[in-house]
């Protein structure tokens, strides 16, 4: 019984959190997130983060924007927190879109722990511009850097990383498969949101305005006293999209978001927000359908969370 995972995966915008938050209340579960951009301490509005009531949620605000952090060191202390949880006699449900992440925790061929930093390789790199990187990775392996979201994509440390396990592993990671896998000692079961794109694509641009609406621009002003824009966690699209308007606004100028009256320029770095989302959305999409193990379901068909709960009742129960 304390061998279970459950995943709950999907592209953005897609309601993983709230509902493995009533799976977690249903089941005696604790929340391990997937997220590689929620790591982060005090950049909360731009990742969206969750942090629900009288639910634990493990594995947001890890480290601070400034630190550098890898997937081996995501499936290191992944590994961990899950068999902490299983300990304890609760249901550790995985929960995120960052497919690299979640892959790392389950697929036993994902190890990169043997493949050590090479410092000639990032003494090079770090005259390269991040257009060059991206060109060798996409040389490298074109399939999975279609697959890459947008804050991989336009992160320096993150392409380097990727370029020298390319460069200097023995194996490949392999994709898994089977119905229901054991991993690690997991007996799990994987559940993967879905959603028609033009659906996605209004949900992200909703969140994208109560982002707005409830103080990002203020978040992105606290940031800013601490950190530099070339900080690990200040690479992600939201607050890179955003970042020509602090370049070009010395003065703080107050918004008056509730009427939307946003000014002309800042309007235009939004929808760059929100297209990027967009991307993220389509890419993260591709990446879980190669899930053969996975179940899908569509979030806007009639009783999804119901069949879910059908699903998730007949696995957990079963010894």
């Amino acid at each position: 019984m304390f061998n279970k995972l459950l995943i709950i995966s999907g592209p953005t915008a897609t309601g993983k959190t709230d509902l493995a938050v009533k799976l977690a209340k249903k089941y005696n579960g604790e929340l391990v997130s997937g997220d590689s951009c929620q790591i982060y301490k005090g950049m909360d509005i731009g990742t969206g983060k969750d942090q629900p009531n009288g639910t634990p949620i493990h594995l947001i605000d890890i480290i601070t924007p400034d630190k550098k952090f890898s997937v081996a060191d995501f499936q290191k202390i992944g590994l961990k927190t899950i068999k902490e949880i299983q300990s304890r006699g609760k249901l550790p449900i995985l929960v995120g879109c960052s497919g690299f992440y979640i892959d790392s925790l389950i697929n036993p061929h994902y190890n990169t722990f043997s493949i050590k930093p090479n410092k000639f390789l990032r003494f090079i790199f770090k005259y390269f511009s991040l257009n060059t990187l991206q060109k060798i990775y996409k040389y490298l392996d074109k399939d999975e850097f279609s697959k890459l979201n947008h804050s991989d994509v336009n992160n320096h440390y993150r392409l380097t990383r990727k370029i020298e396990i390319k460069l200097f592993s023995r194996k490949k990671v392999a994709l898994f498969k089977g119905d229901v896998r054991r991993t690690e000692g997991f007996n799990i079961l994987h559940i993967s949101l879905t959603a028609p794109l033009e659906i996605l694509y209004q949900r992200i641009d909703a969140r994208v305005n109560k982002r707005m609406e409830i103080g990002f621009l203020d978040e992105i002003r606290r940031l800013l006293k601490k950190y530099k824009w070339t900080d690990p966690g200040m690479q992600i699209a939201a607050y890179q999209c955003l970042r020509p308007y602090f370049e070009n606004n010395k003065k703080v100028i107050k918004i008056p978001l509730h009427q939307g009256e946003l000014p002309e320029g800042l309007r235009g770095l939004v929808k760059l927000w929100s297209y990027a989302e967009h991307s993220d959305a389509r890419r993260q999409t591709c990446w879980f359908k190669t899930k053969t193990n996975a179940f899908f379901f569509d979030i806007t068909k009639n009783k999804f969370q119901e069949n879910i709960f059908r699903h998730v009742d007949k696995w957990y129960n079963k010894l």
